[in-house]
């Protein structure tokens, strides 16, 4: 892991990309959206590499204040924290916007079996 992949710059970079692609999401830019998007799903895979750190990260990120990066961080904590996830992802389902209907759609495909590890 070279100096900028530490996990608090995994943390921060995670926590910004996730924001950005919720609000481009919300404001319908598409361009946005798809750009932020592949940046954290870049970044997933080196959270992944840091083990137990990594899962600590999503976790603490699972509880941002910000409904985009929590729905994230969600997302990509199902599979080591299903519960604590899903509670999340439902929480966040009762809400309004891109960001409702996203975790929604993301907890019933995965109780479904239908979402493969995100």
């Amino acid at each position: 892991m070279s100096d900028e992949d530490t996990t608090d710059m995994l943390e921060a970079r995670y926590r910004e990309y996730a924001e950005a692609y919720g609000m481009a999401s919300e404001r319908g830019d598409s361009k946005a959206t798809n750009r932020n998007y592949g940046k954290l799903m870049a970044l997933v895979p080196k959270l992944r590499a840091s083990g137990d750190q990594g899962e600590a990260i999503l976790r603490r990120l699972m509880n941002d204040q910000s409904d985009a990066v929590a729905a994230w961080a969600a997302t990509h904590s199902l599979p080591f924290a299903e519960v604590d996830a899903l509670e999340v992802l439902d929480a966040l389902a009762k809400k309004k916007g891109v960001t409702a209907l996203d975790a929604l759609m993301t907890a019933r495909l995965w109780r479904a079996g239908e979402l493969s590890s995100p």
